[in-house]
């Protein structure tokens, strides 16, 4: 797999918006930013869009925070391919945020962890959990505060969604939905 973010917009299955290409931060920036506006254009919900514009920077976050890289650009960094699929129905007024990407081995377990401590949380105790964790810095690391998955389920109108299969030595191909 070569080292590139591959991203598509849907609107009832016409897509509005594709792009291909290297993945770095201020990308993944440009990319959300355009995102947000296709979808002002398109949507009525302002507020489901913000959702949807927060949960995809805080899952390219933890893509270029946390994925498996094992392929070298050419100014010396490495970098790993990631893909984004965002589709909205309008009949539903639910818009379905996909990604998927390589992980080591030994991640599957912690976000499995992560997952079953918000799993069946409701709103209010989910908010309960972030000031708790926020005040603790329990979860605290040199990449964020750990409320990652927290914030995406209280984004989130259904329970989050990931699949994890096998690519290669101890790497997973990484997949993950989410229902907004």
């Amino acid at each position: 797999m070569k080292e590139s973010l591959k991203i598509c917009i849907k609107v009832d299955n016409r897509i509005i918006y594709e792009f291909a290409g290297k993945i770095n931060k201020p990308l993944m920036i440009e990319a959300a930013n355009d995102i947000e506006g296709l979808l002002l254009e398109k949507c009525l919900n302002k507020d489901k869009v913000k959702n949807v514009f927060e949960l995809f920077v805080e899952t390219a976050q933890n893509i270029l925070n946390y994925a498996y890289r094992d392929i070298l650009v050419q100014d010396n960094r490495e970098a790993t391919f990631c893909n984004f699929s965002l589709s909205y129905f309008t009949n539903t007024d639910t818009y379905v945020l996909e990604s998927c990407n390589l992980i080591k081995e030994e991640q599957q377990k912690v976000i499995e962890e992560k997952l079953e401590v918000i799993k069946g949380l409701d709103q209010k105790a989910l908010r309960r959990l972030v000031r708790k964790k926020s005040r603790s810095a329990e979860d605290r690391h040199e990449k964020g505060a750990g409320l990652g998955y927290i914030m995406m389920a209280r984004k989130s109108c259904a329970p989050i969604e990931v699949n994890f299969l096998p690519y290669k030595d101890k790497v997973l191909l990484y997949k993950q939905k989410l229902f907004i």
